[in-house]
């Protein structure tokens, strides 16, 4: 069976990654609908492998019981995170009294997030096959199986930190970190996918090949710190929504604070970035047409993304745009992080 996993490393690893971005989607949908919290516990739902569909399945003092769960389990998580010197976390997760205030039952937001932990399982499962599919890899190229093994790992973390944004109810901060890890788990996966394939030389006679690195690295950067921030303004949102309300939703984007303005003018920057690095690659003498599509796909998600940017700003956050604008996020780095592979492979081949 490993054997013939094996020979199916590219095909596997290739269909993880679309379920991991399908899972980004799944994501966005949950946080835009407020579905975050439709299941109280993890791993189960309400207690149940197969989630309630009225509330009459559930005892009358259901949200009691659920408080008590997450009481115990975070005074254990605060006292690793005082042990390990997050002292001040600890203490806000102790009295932050909002982390113990049960929502309502709803059907919606239930199944919603449900689904959405159904595709975590099933993209988990599909991280370990993967995996075993890179055993046959030890012999001729074991960066891939150690790719492959740091990935499992750190799903298995990610999995642990998905119960701790159940725990915590959101708590901003943790969502963040849960994205940064999301995005790792990304690079890992198309790192390994990279290293299983015969890749065709890139820049064959190019001098600027350093400029085109470094630019690329810029951009990496600038979009990793661009979506840090879009997660500290959607933390924000969270926040104001609990104060104004979905009746007062036209009023969200005027109650941000400078991280919205940081995080709508860095996209020009970044949009001046990817421009530039367009106008680097076409002075190649050698530039294979399939990694120019990749570079124009990069330029089309930059545009879409500042318009579905610019769709929440003046269309009161649209739940619909939202997991959309976080997809296209995820979609530009992972490209831009491969576009990177791709330079660098060819640098090296020549020695440069």
């Amino acid at each position: 069976m490993i054997k013939w996993l094996g020979s199916r490393f590219r095909q596997i690893n290739l269909i993880t990654l679309v379920l991991l971005y399908l899972l980004i989607l799944a994501g966005g949908i949950v946080r835009s609908t407020g579905s975050g919290m439709g299941c109280p516990d993890w791993p189960k739902c309400f207690g149940k492998i197969i989630p309630p569909t009225h509330i009459s399945e559930l005892s009358d003092n259901y949200k009691d019981e659920f408080i008590e769960k997450r009481k115990k389990k975070n005074i254990r998580l605060s006292r690793y995170l005082s042990y390990f010197g997050f002292s001040e976390l600890s203490q806000r997760l102790l009295d932050d009294k909002s982390i113990y205030e049960e929502e309502d039952f709803n059907v919606y937001k239930t199944w919603t997030e449900y689904l959405n932990r159904l595709l975590g399982a099933i993209v988990g499962l599909s991280i370990f096959l993967t995996f075993l599919s890179s055993i046959n890899y030890i012999k001729v190229k074991n960066s891939i199986f150690f790719i492959s093994f740091s990935t499992l790992i750190l799903v298995l973390f990610q999995a642990w930190l998905g119960s701790i944004v159940v725990s915590t109810k959101l708590m901003p901060g943790i969502i963040t970190l849960h994205m940064i890890v999301a995005l790792l788990i990304i690079i890992l996966m198309i790192y390994s996918y990279f290293l299983s394939k015969k890749n065709k030389s890139f820049l064959n006679s190019f001098l600027k090949k350093k400029e085109v690195k470094f630019f690329i690295i810029l951009n990496l950067t600038a979009m990793f710190f661009q979506i840090i921030l879009g997660s500290q303004v959607r933390e924000s949102i969270d926040q104001i929504a609990i104060i104004f309300g979905e009746n007062m939703r036209n009023t969200w984007i005027a109650n941000l604070g400078f991280e919205f303005i940081i995080h709508r003018s860095f996209s020009l920057f970044i949009l001046a970035l990817n421009l530039y690095l367009v106008y680097l690659l076409l002075t190649t003498k050698d530039f294979l047409n399939s990694n120019f599509r990749i570079v124009s796909i990069i330029l089309f998600l930059i545009i879409l993304e500042i318009l579905s940017g610019a769709g929440m700003a003046y269309f009161a956050i649209p739940s619909y745009l939202q997991p959309v604008h976080l997809l296209i996020a995820f979609l530009i780095f992972g490209l831009l992080f491969y576009l990177y592979l791709l330079v660098d492979s060819s640098t090296k081949n020549e020695n440069f």
